[in-house]
């Protein structure tokens, strides 16, 4: 039963699938090491079956190549997502073709497709995003504290403190403030919180020089 199953071709084509979209995965979600661990494993598993089957190498180069084109993304803009979906077609290609003599279903190969249309487009994209966002965040914190600006709409009480809107860096933000503060005044941003800026009004100090 156990040999059946390593060698029965859709049992090894699903393995071989599962292993490339796990690495995939582990592209867009670095760090954890437990998906990098899994690709890995069943790379290895699947690696160690096919000496036994007959395989055909050029449809496993399609295949990979296919799949592994989604892992361009993350170092890519994300404008281009659609472009590597057309690597879902040597991936059906080299599926169908993965052993000579012993074809994959073909509507197990649809179903793989599929699945990872909906997976790729509905669940790795969207965590591209908001990793991105979050990296974002970071990397940007330590340019905008200190940085000066504009008051652009006049901070209006919300509960114990005051929100308005700021120009910082070219760019409008949602701002709040301890103080009231009107259009045009000068700030400082002291702090950032996501896309909300903490800022201070800048008041200036004026000399009155005596003749």
């Amino acid at each position: 039963m156990i040999e059946w199953l390593i060698t029965e071709p859709n049992i090894v084509y699903l393995i071989l699938v599962a292993g490339l979209w796990t690495a995939v995965t582990a592209a867009y979600v670095p760090g954890t090491g437990i998906l990098e661990l899994a690709a890995l494993a069943a790379l290895v598993l699947v690696i160690l079956i096919l000496q036994a089957m007959p395989v055909n190498w050029f449809a496993m180069l399609l295949l990979v190549v296919g799949v592994l084109s989604f892992l361009l993304i993350p170092f890519l803009n994300q404008r281009w997502a659609r472009i590597a979906e057309l690597g879902l077609v040597p991936q059906a290609v080299g599926g169908y073709f993965l052993f000579n003599g012993a074809p994959v279903s073909v509507l197990l190969i649809a179903v793989t497709i599929a699945v990872s249309i909906i997976y790729h487009r509905f669940a790795l994209l969207p965590l591209l995003t908001r990793a991105r966002q979050h990296n974002a965040v970071i990397d940007d914190n330590g340019q905008l504290v200190g940085a000066a600006g504009r008051v652009a709409k006049p901070f209006e009480r919300a509960g114990r403190m005051y929100i308005g809107t700021v120009n910082v860096n070219a760019e409008q933000w949602t701002a709040t403030s301890d103080k009231p503060l009107e259009a045009g005044d000068e700030i400082v941003v002291v702090e950032r919180d996501g896309l909300q800026l903490e800022v201070q009004g800048i008041k200036h100090k004026h000399t009155v020089e005596e003749d």
